[in-house]
């Protein structure tokens, strides 16, 4: 007998980061080249993470393209910078640093697992991408080849809307007038599974890293080649 939630099933919503891919430097906002661009090699991350959430409404507003996402993050750098006294040309130094996120396409690093599923799930699914994110991914999903995979990609800035709101999923929910049980939606984050089960998508918890040793609300999985071992697609 077919189970007939797997029949319903017709999308595939995934997150980008921690699900298809993760920062080079393992931290979003400290790009490729940071400690070469400020001249240092060591920092307080603490205090640099605590400055990256206080002016992250600079790159919380409504941007589309490239050009407008770099004004956005050297303004954004450049509070820092202004805030850390750690340069002695903190324009020049943020103008570098919004350049080495928006322009440099090898900042992140995708997973082992992702070319193989979504070149084999998208045979069966429609698979769409809705993430907190911003333009400079497209290049990206475009140099990993797998942007072909994806019929409608969402990304958070160009509405502006997140996850956290519901808004983003409404966007996708409305558009492709998704039912009950008809998608998928996988991230690494807890707190979106419960907006997503709301939303009456189906949840599943991402946790590469093996964070979530005690999860037990929703399914989960450490790789995407688990959707299948596990019975879930």
């Amino acid at each position: 007998m077919k189970d007939k939630n797997k029949e319903e099933q017709k999308y595939l919503i995934l997150d980008f980061g921690l699900v298809l891919g993760k920062p080079k430097t393992g931290n979003w906002f400290i790009t490729p080249n940071f400690y070469e661009i400020i001249g240092k090699n060591k920092i307080d991350l603490k205090r640099l993470n605590v400055l990256f959430n206080k002016y992250n409404e600079n790159i919380s507003k409504k941007i589309i393209t490239k050009e407008e996402e770099y004004k956005a993050f050297k303004e954004f750098y450049l509070n820092i910078m202004n805030e850390l006294k750690i340069v002695k040309n903190p324009e020049e130094v943020s103008e570098r640093l919004a350049e080495d996120f928006v322009y440099n396409e090898e900042k992140y690093i995708m997973y082992d697992d992702v070319y193989e599923f979504l070149e084999r799930e998208s045979q069966k699914y429609i698979i769409i991408l809705l993430s907190d994110n911003w333009p400079c991914v497209y290049a990206i999903l475009k140099k990993w080849g797998i942007d072909r995979f994806f019929t409608k990609i969402y990304i958070s800035s160009e509405y502006p809307a997140l996850k956290k709101d519901g808004l983003l999923f409404d966007y996708a929910i409305n558009e492709f007038k998704i039912k009950k049980d008809e998608a998928i939606f996988i991230d690494d984050n807890p707190e979106l599974l419960e907006i997503a089960d709301k939303k009456k998508l189906i949840p599943v918890l991402m946790d590469r890293n093996n964070l979530h040793k005690d999860y037990s609300t929703y399914k989960k999985i450490n790789n995407l080649q688990n959707m299948e071992e596990n019975g879930i697609i």
